[in-house]
């Protein structure tokens, strides 16, 4: 399984893509992120979330691969679920991620 995330947007503007792989973790790190992956909804974005928000607020880009189905789910700062929040800050924090600014 695959997790990356694209974050855009905020007051910089930098846009930085941050991506787990659990090819490349130990095994709990690994085991760790596909429960944090399976408590997140992919599928159903809040209908508030679905458009494009002010310039100034940071966005989302959540994708998931896993056994060749990718999901991907695009959110603003305000449409973070905690479970959402929690993966997102897992994927920029386990030891093994690779992250990179454009």
């Amino acid at each position: 399984m695959k997790v990356s995330v694209v974050r855009g947007g905020g007051f910089a503007g930098l846009v930085t893509t941050t991506t787990a792989d659990t090819a490349s973790l130990d095994p709990g790190d690994a085991e760790a992120l596909r429960a944090k992956v399976g408590r997140v909804d992919l599928t159903a974005p809040p209908p508030a979330e679905r458009g494009a928000g002010p310039a100034d607020v940071p966005a989302y880009k959540v994708t998931v691969e896993d056994d060749g189905r990718v999901q991907e789910l695009r959110v603003s700062e305000s449409g973070l679920t905690p479970a959402l929040r929690d993966l997102i800050s897992y994927v920029g924090s386990v030891p093994g991620h690779e992250e990179r600014v454009e």
